[in-house]
């Protein structure tokens, strides 16, 4: 599963695979499927994760 990612300080977007956006964002991987399922996004103090879907 890859997601995008946005640095909200720069404002930078990404995709990356689940695992390295939880590594990036500081979460677990768990959590951040949990979040996009239920919210369509997850968001940490400096990313936002959003699902291919969005």
């Amino acid at each position: 599963m890859h997601i995008l990612v946005k640095g909200k300080r720069d404002g930078s977007e990404q995709w990356l695979p689940l695992e390295r956006a939880a590594e990036l964002m500081e979460l677990d991987a768990v959590e951040i499927e949990w979040a996009l399922e239920e919210f369509g996004e997850c968001e940490s103090i400096d990313h936002i994760a959003l699902d291919q879907d969005w």
